[in-house]
């Protein structure tokens, strides 16, 4: 896969497909590929997907510093420019949302059409909050994971699976690693909002309702603070990306490939 240095860091990233180029910005966990592996044959249909592992997931490498928005932006460009593909419709997960948001504000050249999924302007007190009750698990890995999926998923997702093992496995892909840490650190220092308003691109807010690790509000802000931003509310817990992985595509495509 090709390797890029951005700043300090080293980022990789895939490419795959044909046709307009979608890149997919993952949030808070191991990287692009544990977030949207899953989907990326469905993308690829329509799609050239470029799927980058940011500064904080597994496959990154970088000198250990707090992670910050701008950053994570500039990574985001760096790849776009270095894959030859740009401007290129813009998708981010969670905190990723955040992310794209940021690099459509900053690298407006480098973005199409953009799409934060369960994304946010400013983390608040119940993010504060919340967090805080995660990264005070991080010695009891099991303990950590439980936290992460039971915001994550909703309780109709949740009491779909046959048992609490399978949940387990699932939390175990969100380990308390370092590069986890800062992202969640990162996450509730989160504010972009001297950014959001300078966003251009044609934009589609997609949310989840009801959504225990992001609320539902936050994605509405983002959608208030973009001007030429439409609103797409999914019946889902956080990770529609698991949760819905059919209707999110098929949005995301309608979106990306309408006239």
């Amino acid at each position: 896969m090709p390797t890029i240095t951005v700043g300090s860091s080293r980022i990789q990233y895939r490419v795959a497909g044909t046709g307009p180029a979608l890149m997919l910005v993952h949030g808070v966990g191991k990287g692009g590929e544990a977030a949207f592996g899953h989907l990326v044959d469905q993308f690829t249909r329509r799609n050239t997907v470029i799927l980058p592992d940011l500064s904080g997931s597994e496959a990154a490498e970088d000198d250990g510093s707090a992670l910050t928005m701008e950053q994570l932006a500039d990574e985001v460009a760096a790849v776009i420019e270095h894959s030859g593909l740009g401007p290129v419709d813009l998708l981010g997960f969670s905190l990723g949302g955040a992310v794209v948001t940021a690099t459509a504000a900053l690298h407006p050249d480098k973005v199409r059409r953009l799409i934060p999924v369960g994304g946010l302007v400013q983390a608040d007190r119940y993010m504060e909050n919340l967090i805080g009750l995660t990264l005070s698990q991080k010695h009891d890995p099991v303990a950590f994971g439980r936290v992460l999926t039971t915001t994550a998923f909703s309780p109709r997702f949740i009491n779909s699976l046959d048992s609490l093992e399978e949940i387990d496995s699932m939390g175990a892909q969100l380990s308390p690693s370092t590069g986890r840490i800062r992202q969640l650190e990162l996450l509730v220092r989160t504010d972009i909002r001297d950014l959001v308003g300078k966003v251009q691109a044609d934009t589609l807010v997609l949310a989840c309702n009801p959504d225990a690790a992001v609320p539902t509000h936050h994605s509405r802000e983002l959608h208030e603070g973009i001007s030429n931003s439409s609103y797409v509310e999914f019946d889902s817990g956080h990770m529609v990306l698991v949760e819905q992985p059919e209707e999110f595509v098929r949005v995301v495509n309608e979106f990306i490939h309408k006239p």
